[in-house]
């Protein structure tokens, strides 16, 4: 008997257009406040690098990720004693 995917499966998953975050196109909402074209080269450039690294498997999550991995440093130190003696 086939199992019918769930139409919810993808329900959690982040909005994305082409790889690149849907929130991140609210970039755009600056070019209101200062409108001239060289704010649009800019906004778009921002979107086109984020568009070219996404290609590549860099998101912005793993960005994110990698960054905050760079400030908690090497250290770990939420582990007891005995789990760092016997398992690391």
């Amino acid at each position: 008997m086939k199992q019918k995917t769930s139409t919810w499966r993808n329900a959690g998953l982040r909005l994305s257009v082409y790889g690149i975050p849907a929130p991140l196109f609210l970039i755009y909402l600056s070019w209101c406040r200062w409108p001239s074209m060289m704010t649009i080269y800019v906004c778009t450039g921002v979107v086109l690098f984020f568009a070219v690294i996404s290609r590549y498997g860099w998101t912005l999550a793993v960005l994110m990720q990698r960054l905050l991995h760079y400030i908690r440093g090497k250290k770990v130190s939420g582990r007891p004693w005995w789990f760092r003696r016997f398992y690391d």
